[in-house]
């Protein structure tokens, strides 16, 4: 299972008090946006309706951008498309999420 975690000194960005993580399953595909329809809804500016596709395998998780107005950002850096890892900085909008991969029990 991956976990995404908003950095917490971000947590201000979003309609929350409470830290957000994002949990994804191996074989799933899951979206990011802003819309109600988004699997994972993060209601804050600069974040498209439906910025982003998470597509998780058995071993690797991969962000996909879906032509979103303000980009994806992996460490940094925009991307299309790109496999992330352990300790990756995916940014959407303003909010920087940190990916962890946490091992079947």
């Amino acid at each position: 299972m991956w976990l995404l975690k908003v950095k917490v000194e971000l947590m201000s960005e979003i309609t929350t008090t409470t830290p957000v993580t994002l949990r994804v399953m191996p074989g799933v595909m899951k979206t990011i946006g802003r819309a109600p329809t988004a699997d994972f809804t993060l209601d804050c500016t600069l974040v498209s309706r439906l910025h982003c596709r998470l597509i998780s395998t058995n071993d690797r998780l991969e962000v996909e951008d879906l032509d979103s107005t303000n980009g994806t950002f992996v460490n940094g850096q925009q991307v299309k498309r790109k496999v992330l890892t352990s300790g990756d900085t995916l940014r959407i909008g303003q909010i920087e999420l940190t990916i962890s991969e946490k091992s079947a029990p």
